[in-house]
């Protein structure tokens, strides 16, 4: 997993990542979005997989993320009730 922390268009904080979100990686993951204060942006469009550990770091952040997604991430985001915690976008 790689992460980037830039601005989005709206000057919002805006953490992108890429690639798979396991075990492996959730500490370097939970970091990067404690590490911002207030609202987030989550960009997982380059993402390919989430595990639960990875899972859980979304949810312990629910509450002031945004996150952009893919149809791919949907069904996950959807079924872990992540969607009705959080601001969810591209599932379309």
């Amino acid at each position: 997993m790689t992460l980037t922390r830039s601005e989005d268009s709206q000057g919002r904080s805006l953490i992108t990542a890429k690639g798979e979100i396991d075990l492996s990686n959730t500490g370097a993951f939970a970091s990067a979005l404690a590490d911002v204060e207030g609202p987030l942006v989550v960009d997982l469009t380059g993402v390919t997989y989430v595990d639960s550990a990875g899972m859980s770091v979304l949810f312990a952040e629910a509450g002031r993320l945004e996150i952009i997604a893919t149809p791919l991430l949907g069904p996950l985001l959807e079924m872990s009730g992540l969607t009705s915690m959080a601001t969810i976008r591209g599932l379309e």
